[in-house]
């Protein structure tokens, strides 16, 4: 397992945050990942619309070096895997490298739809956690729910004019709300609460808004 680093904290009891948009319970061991939108690319070339085809490559090597690097014995894959049916093939030889690694747990998204010849499960639980795509509500309210879809991001400002945007995992009172893995996800900026805790991730820091001076 990775040392402590400035991209890796701790945001609960065996939990850590890596700033690569993932989550790792130490002693449960697994790893969780949302909003793949795999093959997004060759949708919007099945659209018409001419992308380059690095997004799938992209995806595909930074989620084996975090398998690599925390050898989990599940990795749960948070829905929307796909964009569309148009990848459906490229997933499924993509996950069966996957399981070459660890077992792999796919959960249904609104962007899964067409994935009916697939083994997708609506939803998963383990000791404390509830893990489901998060485009339906749930009345689970004694664990706490970890869930994609909402793709949260913020902003950083220097006070001269300059903005970066990063994706943002949130941690409400009983549910975690995590960043999309997809490259080509804008993220949506998210309205914060009293109870809001939110983490702007970068493969090589992670911040609390607070520290960043969001505003």
């Amino acid at each position: 397992m990775p040392n402590s680093s400035p991209s890796r904290i701790s945001v609960a009891g065996n939990v850590l945050l890596d700033g690569r948009l993932a989550i790792f319970h130490k002693r449960q061991r697994w790893l969780a990942v949302a909003d793949l939108h795999y093959g997004y690319e060759l949708s919007q070339r099945a659209a018409g619309n001419l992308f380059p085809l690095w997004g799938m490559q992209s995806i595909e090597e930074r989620l084996i070096e975090l398998l690599r690097d925390y050898k989990p014995l599940r990795l749960i894959l948070l829905g929307d895997l796909v964009h569309d049916r148009a990848a459906r093939d490229e997933l499924l030889s993509f996950v069966a490298r996957l399981r070459e690694s660890c077992e792999v747990l796919l959960i249904a998204g609104n962007h899964d739809r067409r994935l009916d010849d697939v083994d997708l499960v609506e939803s998963w639980q383990s000791d404390g956690f509830y893990f489901h795509h998060g485009h339906c509500e749930t009345e689970q309210r004694d664990v706490i729910q970890i869930i994609g879809h909402h793709h949260p991001a913020g902003t950083i400002r220097d006070g001269a004019g300059l903005r970066l945007k990063l994706p943002a995992f949130i941690q409400e009172e009983n549910c975690w709300i995590m960043p999309a893995f997809s490259p080509w996800a804008a993220g949506t900026s998210w309205t914060m609460t009293e109870s809001s805790r939110v983490w702007l991730c970068s493969p090589q820091r992670i911040l609390r808004v607070d520290e960043s001076k969001d505003n």
